[in-house]
């Protein structure tokens, strides 16, 4: 009989260098808003740390390496595509509901998110200290890979998972994509519907949302 891992909730524990660099971007959208721009501009480039690219991306580039149990017993099956929901992606509707329950905080490993409107801002308005070249991971800025807001199916959509408030949950990038389509029984990790959302401070940097454009600097 399989049985899981006591306390394992997600494919890898974080490291202390992911809230460093959440507490970095923090101050850098203070800067940034208070018109420190240079301030901002190099916390960003400090927030952009190795450690947390390769806590990221060493299990969300090869995901069938983080299966611990391949075929747990009474575990959930693919299903034919035509007995699975027809909505893949959450509904907008959802999407705001699921945030305002979870926060800004992946329900499995707890690390801070960031929509990727956020990053696309500060992309815009710092260029070299917020890299992104989306066909490149190793020209992404770090911490904006690594806090990359996504909706999780906890029963995968293949699996049948349904595509509402039910089954979807905020997750990080390695989270989702090192989750893939495979279940919670075979990565061995708990199902984090069977903990509550916790109350979180981080905002997601969402104060930035309407802050000048990289045209109106000065």
């Amino acid at each position: 009989m399989t049985t899981l891992t006591r306390g394992r909730h997600s494919i890898r524990e974080p490291i202390p260098e992911i809230f460093q660099a959440s507490e970095l971007l923090s101050q850098a959208a203070d800067a940034h808003l208070q018109g420190n721009f240079a301030e901002a501009e190099t916390l960003l480039i400090h927030a952009n740390m190795p450690a947390v690219y390769e806590w990221a991306w060493v299990d969300w580039q090869k995901p069938s390496l983080n299966i611990r149990i391949p075929r747990p017993e009474n575990d959930t099956k693919k299903l034919p595509k035509d007995q699975l929901d027809p909505t893949r992606a959450p509904k907008a509707a959802t999407k705001r509901n699921v945030l305002a329950r979870d926060g800004y905080r992946c329900r499995y490993c707890g690390i801070p998110v960031i929509d990727a409107d956020i990053r696309k801002l500060l992309h815009s308005l710092y260029p070299v200290a917020v890299p992104w070249v989306s066909s490149v991971p190793e020209k992404q800025h770090a911490a904006f890979s690594c806090f990359w807001l996504q909706y999780d199916h906890v029963v995968p959509h293949s699996h049948g998972g349904r595509s509402d408030e039910d089954n979807v949950v905020i997750s990080c990038a390695l989270c989702n994509f090192g989750k893939l389509d495979y279940t919670v029984r075979q990565l061995d990790i708990a199902d984090p519907r069977t903990r509550s959302p916790q109350p979180v401070e981080w905002d997601g940097l969402e104060r930035l949302r309407g802050a000048p454009s990289a045209s109106s600097r000065s």
